[in-house]
């Protein structure tokens, strides 16, 4: 339940998590790590996409990737930004 967030899809027998940037979404399908069943940004960091303010920046956060058995690795990072 730590990786959930306010949206799921499944794109291409994925599981999209949250504002998972679409870059890495793409990654995903491209490259389809072994044993990867999706990935998830966990919450709603300010500044993923969705949920882009005006005037202010963005949250640290990352892109975790999940297997079937529970493991997990970050697929990407996005550092905080003023």
């Amino acid at each position: 339940l730590d990786l959930t967030s306010c949206h799921t899809a499944t794109v291409a027998g994925f599981a999209i998590e949250g504002h998972v940037p679409l870059d890495d979404i793409v990654r995903l399908i491209e490259t389809r790590p072994a044993s990867v069943r999706g990935i998830a940004v966990p919450g709603m960091p300010i500044g993923s996409p969705g949920m882009e303010q005006s005037g202010i920046g963005r949250e640290a956060f990352a892109v975790i990737a999940f297997s079937g058995d529970g493991a997990r690795q970050v697929f990407a990072r996005y550092p905080a930004r003023d």
